[in-house]
């Protein structure tokens, strides 16, 4: 078991007190700042060691190194030799872009197209980075909000009448129709006079959760399609998980997300950076989903908390402490991440000790399969993230 040291990322929608706040230092931050990444990524590799670069290597140069010591046998023959999931704080101070994740097989067909066309990996206007699909859970550490899957095509189009867009053309056909795919089309596909005309219209009314984005993104047709989308309000404890396919973007709020190790974002608005029409209408999921298909909370035990295993590449749960406690958590066949969000804690593994707080992590490889998890505060909250398997087998 080594100290994880997490990579900050700083995005234009990152917060500039979440994360401060949550790790102890001055707010608000010089600058905004979105994500704390915890894994292998290759884009940015977490280091190793107590200082964060004692041993020379990072995460992912570790795991290269013994492939088989570091995720076990079971997760190499089933995803290679690296680590499936990565595992992030983020903080949304402003809107994320509105995108959707292919599925599997989209992925790897996607990713051998643009190979075959001979597009950079690096090349602004590619959509697949690599082969991989991209589920995603967040779950909540403060009110989080954020739009996700379509609404009911009846409700769906009483949201646009609400603002006064049935009494445009396209709109008037395709509302008569239900046709929800039609109208986000000929939303992407407007002038931009047409769009900015339509998002003053929502602007002005102020009565939907789009509203507020029409007042950042003035001529964005994701605020338009925003109307089409649940208004999703998660409590703290609560996650959101994102499966291929359907629209979303995290709107603000600070929380823990896990996802499978993959770049592959399909853009649909809220953002200037290439968006892919064609693309994205064929990645996306225009069915109805409702928000209770989507939100989803952990299976209370004593003092744990699983959250549905949702993906093969990743589980989740959390553990919550008052000082002095301990818990023993016996792992399965894979390694963990364990991540600090309150208090402190006492993390033993494989005769190694570490103390970790708000927004620090430890790496517990696949070899090590019995964690002691100990509260040095009141309050102490540590998430494991790692790949299902008898992942979260908890015992007193």
């Amino acid at each position: 078991m080594r100290r994880l040291h997490g990579q900050m990322r700083h995005y234009p929608w990152g917060s500039r007190t979440h994360l401060a706040e949550l790790t102890g230092r001055p707010a608000p931050s010089a600058e905004p700042e979105a994500e704390i990444w915890y894994g292998a990524h290759p884009a940015e590799p977490c280091l190793l060691g107590a200082g964060g670069d004692e041993e020379g290597r990072s995460l992912a140069e570790a795991i290269g190194a013994d492939p088989a010591g570091q995720l076990g046998d079971r997760v190499v023959d089933q995803f290679g030799p690296e680590l499936p999931f990565l595992l992030k704080l983020l903080a949304a101070g402003e809107p994320l872009s509105l995108q959707a994740h292919p599925s599997a097989r989209q992925a790897r067909e996607g990713f051998a197209r643009e190979n075959a066309l001979g597009l950079a990996l690096d090349d602004p206007k590619r959509n697949y980075k690599d082969p991989r699909h991209k589920p995603e859970l967040l779950v909540a550490l403060t009110r989080f909000e954020a739009l996700a899957g379509f609404l009911e095509p009846k409700q769906a189009l009483e949201q646009v009448r609400r603002v006064g867009l049935d009494r445009h053309a396209p709109e008037t056909v395709l509302l008569r129709d239900e046709n929800l795919r039609g109208l986000v089309q000929q939303w992407l596909a407007m002038p931009v006079d047409g769009v900015a005309r339509r998002v003053a219209a929502v602007r002005e009314r102020g009565e939907t959760p789009a509203s507020a984005l029409a007042e950042r993104y003035p001529q964005d047709p994701g605020v338009l399609i925003a109307l089409l989308l649940n208004h999703i309000v998660l409590d703290p404890g609560e996650g959101l998980f994102i499966p291929a396919g359907v629209l979303h973007a995290h709107v603000g709020g600070l929380g823990v997300e896990i996802m499978a190790n993959s770049d592959n974002v399909l853009r649909g608005g809220l953002t200037t950076k290439h968006i892919d029409v064609d693309e994205l209408l064929d990645v996306t999921d225009f069915d109805p989903t409702p928000p209770e298909c989507l939100v989803v909370r952990g299976d209370e035990g004593p003092k744990t908390f699983q959250y549905p295993v949702l993906a093969e590449e990743f589980g989740l749960a959390t553990t919550r402490l008052d000082g002095g406690e301990a818990r023993r958590a016996v792992g399965g066949s894979g390694p963990e991440v364990l991540l600090c969000v309150a208090g402190e804690a006492q993390i033993e593994a494989g005769g190694a000790c570490e103390r970790i707080r708000p927004g620090e992590a430890v790496w517990r490889p696949a070899g090590e399969k019995e964690t002691i998890i100990t509260a040095r505060t009141d309050d102490t909250v540590v998430f494991r993230a790692g790949v299902p398997d008898k992942l979260f087998t908890h015992v007193s």
